[in-house]
């Protein structure tokens, strides 16, 4: 007797909508129980910002992704954010990654959902130059927002 199975692969990606070439905003559904999944955003001007995750519990949530260049070019910007409430999901693990010429990110802003929108404690994720990504066995699994800033132009003489 053979045994079929069926797989559904639900779509990650539902809107992409671009601003030109200075800013795009993704919508998008987290999916519980799929393994590690991975969303992007590109600029046409060569500069990218990846999301991965990996979430437990409930439905799939919306979610939005928005990069942007800021300060006429001189600054990239890219948040990943829970869409008008809070999650609900158990995140398992997160990575956010911000790829261009000169990226170096200096500022960062991670938020708990479990906490009232207050940044998550600073044990909970680890900072690179290019990177911010979730400390497994600290971070207590409740993520609302991840946004990373990385100037362009170098402050040195």
């Amino acid at each position: 007797m053979a045994v079929l199975v069926t797989l559904c692969v639900y779509v990650a990606q539902a809107e992409v909508v671009e601003y030109g070439e200075g800013k795009t905003e993704d919508i998008f559904f987290m999916v519980p129980g799929g393994g590690k999944l991975t969303i992007d955003a590109e600029l046409k001007n060569g500069y990218k910002c990846n999301f991965s995750y990996q979430a437990q519990g409930g439905t799939h949530e919306e979610w939005h992704m928005t990069m942007e260049m800021l300060d006429d070019g001189k600054a990239v910007h890219c948040t990943v954010e829970r869409a008008g409430s809070s999650s609900y999901l158990f995140v398992e693990s997160f990575e956010i990654e911000l790829t261009g010429p000169k990226v170096a990110i200096t500022d960062i802003e991670v938020k708990d959902s479990q906490r009232d929108n207050k940044d998550l404690n600073p044990e909970e994720y680890s900072k690179e130059k290019t990177s911010v990504s979730s400390v497994q066995g600290k971070f207590k699994n409740h993520l609302e927002k991840v946004a990373v800033y990385s100037p362009l132009v170098s402050s040195e003489l």
